[in-house]
């Protein structure tokens, strides 16, 4: 089976409330978005960054 490389970056709300966000290969613009986004818009809980 072979393996993904690509890199995915997953942005989702601390609180769970729904929000979440899934990037894969982030260009340098959606790289700065991923490193600015410190609160959910949603609810305003801080959020978690997964990397795949």
């Amino acid at each position: 089976m072979g393996r993904i490389c690509s890199p995915f970056v997953v942005i989702e709300c601390s609180r769970e409330c729904g929000f979440s966000r899934l990037y894969n290969e982030p260009t340098e613009e959606q790289s700065r978005e991923i490193t600015d986004t410190k609160t959910c818009p949603a609810c305003g809980a801080p959020v978690r960054r997964r990397l795949f």
